[in-house]
């Protein structure tokens, strides 16, 4: 006998009856009916906001983008199955769903010919984040060889209800109270995610940026956007001299012309703001209050020219953190209502995944941090090739012939305990503190907790008499290879070390010392 294919619990015929009784609700939208459509979507009932907000996301040119944008920072994100540990079950359930998502169809309930794979599917969950739910009945497809897929259907939200807390699905479009969703498609044949819905607050500002905003601009433009003419004359009105003179005035423009006899007086009323449309500025700030909600700041695409601001704002950072959000979101509902049904279906009832959907979001390298991270290995002498550190730093490789910029060469160190030929001998008191003071500010950034002894006994031979400060400091070097034994432990340390008690510092200690017993104070 024929396998039989599952089909949808929501036939054609409910979103053919939808279609044919549509009315736009956005028609002489007012905002008292705004009003009452909030309150509905309030008490549940989702129906006529709903309708609303999605003729909005069609038509406004600053909603529609902002919808788009937000959509498409998620969609454009790969995705990977990921096993909880190393076991031979986590990878046989990796691998199933790895069957699954690459398999599966998703397709819109009212136009099924916009279909397609994980992206449509991730595109259509997105559509929560405004209307605040995103609803899709699972249609699971076993494969012929023990896989399983499943088509998404994408259900529109005002076939469903929720004043009861839980959605229920509407059987007529004229049905007040729903049924339990898992009456109608069965356990683990639907998915719900729920978002911020941000709609919501989207139609307030719509409300005033097209009927009070864009509509009042209109007429205003209608009006007052050509000048209006004031003709005098001295015929008699009804004669066909007055009546030339109005057919001319008629024709130059439609409203605002004016004709007088010669006795009458005419005074100019102005505008309070001397002529200057108001709307433009409450356009503009509705499309930036609209933008603030979807993407955390102004599109980087508007200029803020006006009071609100001085040049773009894109936000950068705002939006790394909506797309980490709208990511978790998509990937919660995916790990909660598809992948235990997937295991459960492929390796029996009580079986939990050891393999999990997961959208992979970019972290944002901070140039700072890396080029911290690259001076700490050099300071370390850790290898570095040229291509990481051009890609840590986003350089791109110059080009064949182009100028390269030089680094002027840094001074050679100089060794504080080395006298120069010019320089004079400096009093026994200036030497002492100088050697204690460089010595023990070198010591210690190098490694101050493993010299605390040699650090202890540098301070005892700088505050010695002159005539044992020599002696000490030869006792010193005939004990640097045991110290280094027993002390250093790092190359750091070592370079140090070398620095203040090489030849050259020993030499130029003991030179000073020996100046300094030859030819003692007075």
């Amino acid at each position: 006998m024929a396998k039989t294919t599952p089909q949808s619990k929501v036939g054609a015929e409910r979103a053919r009856i939808f279609k044919q009784s549509y009315a736009n609700p956005i028609s002489g939208l007012t905002p008292a009916r705004l009003v009452s459509y909030l309150n509905a979507f309030s008490r549940g009932e989702l129906r006529q906001a709903v309708l609303l907000w999605q003729q909005m996301i069609d038509r406004d040119d600053q909603i529609g983008p902002c919808v788009d944008k937000r959509a498409r920072a998620v969609t454009s994100l790969k995705w990977e199955i990921l096993p909880v540990d190393d076991s031979p079950e986590a990878a046989k359930h990796k691998a199933a769903l790895e069957h699954f998502y690459n398999n599966l169809t998703a397709f819109d309930g009212l136009n099924e010919m916009e279909r397609g794979g994980v992206r449509q599917l991730l595109k259509q969950m997105m559509t929560a984040v405004g209307m605040r739910y995103a609803m899709h009945e699972i249609i699971w497809q076993p494969g012929a060889a023990g896989g399983l897929t499943a088509e998404f259907k994408f259900l529109p939200l005002q076939f469903f209800e929720n004043t009861t807390g839980r959605l229920r699905y509407l059987e007529t479009d004229t049905a007040v109270y729903g049924r339990d969703l898992d009456e109608i498609f069965g356990p683990g044949g639907w998915m719900c995610n729920a978002g911020r819905g941000l709609m919501v607050a989207s139609s307030v500002a719509y409300l005033f940026k097209v009927p009070a905003g864009l509509k009042a601009w209109v007429s205003f433009m209608e009006k007052f956007g050509q000048p209006p003419i004031h003709a005098t004359t001295s015929a008699t009105q009804g004669t066909a001299e007055w009546d030339r003179v109005v057919d001319a005035v008629s024709g130059y423009g439609e409203d605002l012309g004016l004709v007088t006899d010669d006795g009458t007086k005419i005074q100019a009323l102005t505008m309070p703001n001397g002529g200057q449309a108001p709307h433009p500025a409450l356009v503009e700030r509705q499309d930036r209050a609209i933008s603030r909600l979807w993407m955390g700041g102004d599109l980087a695409t508007m200029s803020a020219t006006g009071p609100s601001g001085t040049g773009s704002n894109p936000q950068t950072d705002d939006l790394d953190k909506i797309q980490g959000d709208d990511a978790g979101m998509l990937t919660d509902a995916l790990q909660s209502y598809v992948d235990p049904q997937v295991i459960r279906m492929l390796f029996g009832e009580g079986v939990d995944p050891l393999a999990y959907f997961q959208l992979v979001v970019p972290k944002k390298k901070s140039t700072d941090e890396s080029a911290k991270k690259i001076d700490t290995a050099a300071k370390y002498k850790v290898p570095l090739s040229v291509a990481y550190v051009r890609q840590e730093l986003n350089l791109p490789e110059p080009k064949k012939g182009e100028e390269l910029i030089t680094v002027a060469a840094e001074p050679a160190p100089v060794n504080p305990f080395v006298r120069t030929a010019n320089e004079k001998p400096a009093s026994d008191l200036a030497k002492a503190a100088a050697f204690k003071a460089t010595a023990i500010e070198r010591l210690t950034s190098a490694q101050r907790a493993s010299l605390v002894p040699l650090v202890t006994r540098l301070e005892r031979i700088a505050g010695l008499p002159d005539a044992e400060f020599d002696a000490a400091l030869k006792q010193l070097q005939a004990e640097l290879p045991q110290l280094y034994r027993t002390i250093l432990s790092d190359s750091a340390v070592a370079d140090a070390w070398e620095e203040i008690f090489g030849a050259a510092l020993v030499s130029g200690a003991a030179t000073a010392a020996e100046s300094q017993i030859s030819n003692p104070k007075s």
